[in-house]
């Protein structure tokens, strides 16, 4: 989708999707599928954007809020897939820690707290209870890599200015949940706005 295109749909309380690239032992990753497959589409009302995020410290926070501040969403929906997860959960807290733990360009983290003098951990502004339901769970550990990273940044950075922001855990091989959960999510923003 084109940069105008997408600006103009992102402005009209539209929905900011981004999902990860490949990274060391996922070489094909279901959350950027995820992510280049629902951009341009609109749902429930809701106009989608989506966007794959690159696996690496030094660039996947910096690449989420530029695509925040280029589109402007209403609300920020962030996809990863956890190997060890057999259902899509909803992560309810993000914490301020990151793991010494290789990014897809081979490099560790800079340091063990993502900001120095933020807080231990932030709770998501996503309407977790609305989102929950037969094929989706909910989490209180993004972990300690990338996603919970990003989770994180988003949630301390652009917290007020966005009506939602969270993240989203999908097994590797994707589920009816992880659609679920974006559908959802508009449904509530799509009410919101009437």
């Amino acid at each position: 989708m084109g940069t105008d295109a997408a600006r103009a749909l992102a402005d009209a309380g539209g929905l900011l999707v981004t999902g990860f690239g490949p990274f060391p032992g996922v070489a094909d990753n279901p959350s950027g599928r995820f992510a280049a497959s629902v951009d341009g589409a609109r749902v429930d009302g809701v106009a989608v954007v989506g966007r794959v995020i690159p696996v690496e410290w030094s660039r996947a926070w910096p690449a989420v809020r530029a695509a925040v501040e280029a589109l402007r969403p209403a609300a920020l929906l962030m996809y990863g897939v956890a190997v060890q997860r057999q259902r899509v959960e909803v992560e309810r807290l993000a914490r301020n820690v990151a793991g010494r733990r290789l990014d897809a360009a081979g490099a560790l983290p800079p340091h063990a707290r993502l900001v120095p003098d933020g807080p231990a951990a932030l709770p998501t502004t996503l309407p977790w209870r609305d989102l929950v339901g037969p094929a989706v769970g909910v989490s209180d550990d993004a972990g300690d890599y990338l996603c919970n990273a990003v989770t994180f940044h988003a949630m301390h950075a652009l917290g007020e200015r966005l009506r939602f922001c969270g993240f989203v855990h999908i097994p590797p091989s994707p589920t009816p949940g992880v659609r679920a959960v974006l559908v959802r999510l508009a449904g509530v923003m799509a009410r919101a706005s009437v």
